[in-house]
Formats: structure tokens, sequence, C-alpha cells
């Protein structure tokens, strides 16, 4: 790119650099603010480089073997070609790691019962050099395939041959939202991880997936869930984290995957919690950090095996009122929100282990946490709460008690003398007590 002042910008080790260039034979300049803008307006994607498992027989190690039956996982680094006939001795080979390689296509060989090859279970692709997609042909002994930081190439074609798959990693590698994946070919699979690209739900399959319990779309820039999330109506972990999803997008579609237990939308754009996110009776653990939800809707409340309950870093004001419900709930996160009441039911949640309240908006002491006996983990960290019930102190199982940022208050000296009378008696019980410096001259 060639600015007016003769230099240029280039891309030098992943930045870019002004450098000093002969443009008196180029018609086209544009100024340095200009050439800026447009390389804001690049795409970026960032993938890792790996090397091979230290632990694997490499290349040379299976050349010079002279007991290959003893091989059990072999990678192979830059490679055009695989050593086809050598791989065939090892008779008990369970993995293939294939880095940088330019290899397009896996044998059907490595599938002939005639050699007894039978043990081969899981391929690893790592940087992928070939701008060609890999492809694979007819193997059903495979169970595991990796693919990943392969940016160069579209998707591994023909992957629905190893008809046995119950495991695919295909993270970072850039996929466009253009690419298909035809899951529902692959009657065995039971987990799929597509992170860090940019495919589209509507795009994974056309019909339904039979056995897939388990699918991580994560950093994908999704801003929709449509009704093909119902392809997977044998999910029990979904994870929908980073991406860009707003609540009028989500089809209710997901609210026919009665199997989840585990449900993400870490870090969206949700604004609203459906009442047909709590559908699964068998859900344990849903995660909305970091969004833009004020209200929870009551139904919340209905998945009665809930156990993990992420809320945070979001704008919640009111809590549903039958809280208290919730009879499996161990880990409550409702930290940076707006709370300022918490409801009388809670007072029942007597299984809670963990309970992070700082950073809202509570005038007093959150009485329902004395009833918590199973209580570890205590944070009422930066509210306006000035005092502290000395009742604190009969939590048997207390370990940690973070209140930063509190101000206590006493009408009198008796008083501020219970408060310090109490944090030092949870000291002695061997509760970490985290507290501002300021807050140590009561």
């Amino acid at each position: 790119m060639v600015l007016t002042n003769g230099n240029s910008i280039e891309m030098q080790n992943g930045k870019a650099v002004i450098v000093l260039t002969d443009s008196s034979y180029i018609d086209t300049k544009i100024s340095r603010d200009s050439a800026i803008s447009e390389l804001r307006r690049i795409p970026k994607f960032s993938f890792s480089t790996h090397s091979p498992t230290k632990s694997f027989t490499k290349h040379d190690g299976l050349r010079n073997s002279t007991r290959k039956d003893t091989i059990t996982h072999l990678t192979f680094a830059d490679l055009k070609k695989l050593p086809l006939f050598q791989i065939l001795k090892c008779k008990n080979l369970k993995e293939i790691e294939l880095i940088g390689s330019s290899t397009k296509k896996l044998p059907w060989l490595l599938n002939w019962k005639l050699f007894g090859l039978d043990s081969l279970r899981k391929i690893t692709i790592y940087n992928y050099a070939c701008k060609k997609p890999f492809r694979f042909s007819k193997n059903r002994n495979i169970k595991e395939l990796v693919y990943r930081d392969s940016p160069y190439a579209s998707a591994p074609k023909s992957f629905h041959k190893l008809k046995n798959l119950k495991k695919i990693d295909f993270v970072r590698n850039d996929f466009r939202p253009t690419e298909k994946f035809n899951l529902h070919r692959l009657a065995k699979l039971e987990s799929a991880n597509l992170s860090n690209n940019s495919v589209l739900i509507k795009n994974l399959a056309n019909d339904t997936v039979q056995n897939l319990t388990q699918l991580i779309l994560s950093f994908n820039q999704l801003k929709a869930v449509p009704k093909e999330i119902g392809y997977f109506p044998e999910l029990i972990e979904l994870q929908l984290a980073e991406n860009e999803i707003v609540s009028q997008n989500i089809d209710p579609a997901i609210g026919t995957l009665r199997k989840l237990v585990m449900l993400s939308f870490y870090k969206n754009n949700l604004t609203e919690v459906p009442d047909y996110f709590f559908n699964s009776p068998h859900l344990t653990e849903f995660d909305i950090y970091y969004n833009n939800v004020e209200k929870l809707p009551e139904t919340l409340t209905s998945a009665q095996k809930l156990e993990r309950l992420f809320l945070a870093n979001n704008r919640i004001f009111q809590l549903p009122e039958n809280m208290g419900n919730l009879n499996n709930l161990k880990e409550l996160y409702l930290h940076h929100n707006r709370i300022s009441y918490l409801p009388e039911s809670m007072k029942k949640l007597a299984n809670i282990t963990d309970f992070h309240v700082n950073n809202n908006y509570l005038n007093a002491f959150p009485s329902c946490a004395l009833s918590f006996n199973k209580l570890e983990d205590l944070d009422i960290s930066f509210n306006e709460i000035h005092s502290i019930p000395e009742a604190i102190t009969s939590l048997n199982h207390l370990k940690y008690l973070w209140i930063r940022g509190i101000t206590f208050e006493a009408e009198s000296k008796s008083k501020a003398e219970s408060i310090i009378q109490t944090l030092e008696q949870l000291q002695k019980q061997g509760v970490k007590v985290s507290i501002e410096l300021d807050q140590e001259n009561l």
C-alpha cells in the first residue's frame, strides 16, 4: 500500500510498518491516514502454530525403528507425502499427527483389513499448508478427527467417510459462513467443536443429528440461533459464548432441546431471557455472563436441577420472587449488576456453597446468606453495606469472605468493637477475610 510521501505500509511479523519505497512509477497513491483506515477494515484472524508432540514417534524414528509394532503414536511435520507402507507396519498405531503438512488426503489403504491396521482411532491435523481441502477415504476405525489452526483451505472434504466418527474438533480455521457440514451424515457423532470460525448454525445439518450431545460454537460471530438448532435434539451441552446473538433472533426451537444440561450464552448481546430457555428438566448450568439482561423470567425457577447459575455482569435489577425453589442450586453469581433487593425466598437455598453478590446496590448485609449452611465462599464487596452480623460466625463451612470496598459504620463504640470482634473470630475459625487497607483501622 503506497503512500503519497513515497513510503509504503507493509506487514512485518504481523505488524503494519511504514517503509521507504520508490513509488514514482505508481499512479495510485493514498494518504497515510487513509491507508491506516483501510488496514483497519481488513478482517483479522489469529491462529496458533503447533510443534510435534514430544511423546510421539517422529518420521526419523519410524524409519529407523526395528519394532514398528510397538509404535502407537506418530507425528509428521512439513510432510508432502505419507510414508504409507512404513505406517502399515505399525500394527498397534492409535494416532497420526500431521503438522504443517501439504499431504492432501488420507489414503484408503489405512482402512484395508488385510494390513491389520485396526487400532487407528485418531487423526490430528494442525496448520494444514495446502490451499486445496484435505480429503478423506472410507475408514471405519477412526473415532476422532482434530483439524485445527488451518485457515488457508476450506473445510476438509469427505470427512463423512469416516463413518464411525464420534468427535470432531475444527477450532480456529476461519471457516466461512458459506461452509456446509452435513453433520446428519455422521450417525455416531457425539461431540462437535467448531469454535473460532464464522460458521452458521443453519449450515451445520439438513436433518436430525441423532447422537450429538455436545456442540460448541463459541467465537463464531453468530447473530442468531435459527430454527435449525432443533436438528440437535440429543444435545446435553450447548456453548454459544463470545458471539453477537441478540434475544430477538433466538428461535423457540431451542426450547425443544429437552436433554440440555449446560447452556451458555456467555458474552453475547442478550437483553432478555426467553421462557423456553428453561424447558429442559435436566438443566444444571446456565451462563449469561456479560450480556445486557435486566430481568429474569419466573420460569427460571422451573429448572429444578440447576446447580450453577452465572448471571454476573448484566444489568439485572430484579430476581424472580420464587428463587428459593431452586433447591439444588450450589453456585450463584450475581455480581456486577444493579440489584438492591434479594427475594425473601432465597433463605431456602440450603445447598449454596458459592454466593457472589459484590458490586451491586445492596444497602444491608444479605440476611439470606446466614441460612446457607454449606456456604464456603461469600463476596459482598462494593455494596452500600455498613455492618456485618455476629451470626455469620455460625457458618461453619465458610472459607472465604470478601468485603472489599465496604465502609463499616457504628453508632457507638460497642457496636464498632462488635464488628471487629466478629471479623477476628472469623479469622480464628480459619476464614480468609479479604479487606481493603483503609478498613483496617476500624
